[in-house]
């Protein structure tokens, strides 16, 4: 089920106040025109009826996907709810609610996302049916390989499901300051696919480098940072 309320928004760009409809939670399996809307930047967006702005309005949300067994939550990263904050804080109320649920129930996984971008990226690699953990492994390695040229402090790198080939796989380099896109990056899907395999014969390595629910190389990277 998905899950909505009315919310009294001001326009940010003339003071207007209206009261819209914002959604706490979707379930794209029963309402799958709330994930059409989401892909299309749609979702949670307000027109102001008096100046005609168009924006749209970030809160937590959850996407529940019941077909693939995934639960994401979007928990948007801002200056009042920094990275570090909303990280401990998951952890504290994922480890709470595991230990309330009984161990003969078997839960979806669960993931974390920071943006809306992560998001849609997300959505995207479970429905080609990549594996989360080899495609960030795959983004450790191009970041530090080109550490100069794609700093985590200043890029994010995102998998383009959508101009990947059979052959490669497409990552566009995104400014983490104004969100602009860039330059292209092309990943040979050959070696993708070997350690593909290399996961699925001893996924230890990679669920210790990226043990969720958020798995990123870039927080990976900025961790690494901040620690020396």
């Amino acid at each position: 089920m998905s899950i909505s309320r009315t919310i009294n928004i001001t326009c940010p760009s003339c003071g207007t106040q209206q009261d819209v409809r914002l959604y706490d939670a979707i379930n794209v399996e029963t309402e799958p025109e709330l994930k059409n809307a989401l892909m299309h930047n749609q979702l949670n967006r307000v027109h102001c009826a008096d100046c005609n702005a168009d924006f749209r309005v970030d809160l937590p949300m959850l996407y529940n996907d019941p077909k693939n067994n995934i639960l994401i939550h979007w928990i948007p990263e801002n200056e009042q709810s920094s990275r570090e904050a909303i990280l401990e804080e998951f952890d504290r109320s994922l480890e709470e609610m595991n230990e309330m649920v009984p161990e003969d129930i078997e839960l979806p996984q669960v993931r974390l996302v920071l943006s809306r971008v992560e998001l849609v990226e997300l959505i995207y690699l479970i429905e080609a049916g990549l594996n989360q953990r080899v495609v960030e492994y795959v983004k450790y390695s191009i970041y530090s390989r080109n550490m100069e040229k794609v700093d985590p402090r200043k890029y994010r790198l995102l998998l383009n499901v959508q101009d990947s080939t059979k052959d490669e796989l497409c990552f566009v380099m995104q400014d983490a300051g104004t969100n602009d896109l860039g330059s292209i990056l092309r990943y040979g899907r050959a070696a993708y696919q070997s350690m593909s395999e290399l996961y699925d014969e001893n996924p230890d390595e990679f669920i210790d480098m990226f043990p969720g629910p958020y798995i990123s190389a870039r927080s990976l990277l900025l961790e690494d940072d901040l620690d020396v």
